[in-house]
């Protein structure tokens, strides 16, 4: 008996079929950091800010590499502000998590 291996689905560069969570920091240059919305590999989540404005967001099945959108709600007197910033999106090492930690204006 001879047994073939044969793949369910072609194997594509740069895609993967399991998650990704984003962790770390954000802090905001004036004003406290409430919540950050990412957006990158064609998915967008949000999460709320913990003390020291770390967080946590979880990609289901992005597409990587690319360019993460991280848009931040910052609270400066009682005023609500949305600056945002960009990073690198990849899966560090084939790992499940990228570490990162961001500054808005």
């Amino acid at each position: 008996m001879t047994l073939a291996v044969v793949p369910m689905a072609p194997a594509m560069a740069g895609t993967t079929n399991n998650p990704l969570t984003v962790t770390g920091t954000v802090r905001c240059q004036a004003g406290s950091a409430e919540s950050i919305r990412i957006t990158a590999g064609g998915e967008s989540h949000g999460a709320p800010t913990g003390v020291g404005g770390r967080f946590s967001v979880v990609f289901g099945n992005p597409k990587v590499p690319g360019i993460a959108t991280a848009q931040v709600r910052c609270d400066i007197l009682g005023k609500r502000t949305y600056p945002s910033t960009s990073f690198p999106f990849y899966r560090p090492g084939g790992g499940q998590v990228l570490n990162v930690n961001l500054t808005v204006l």
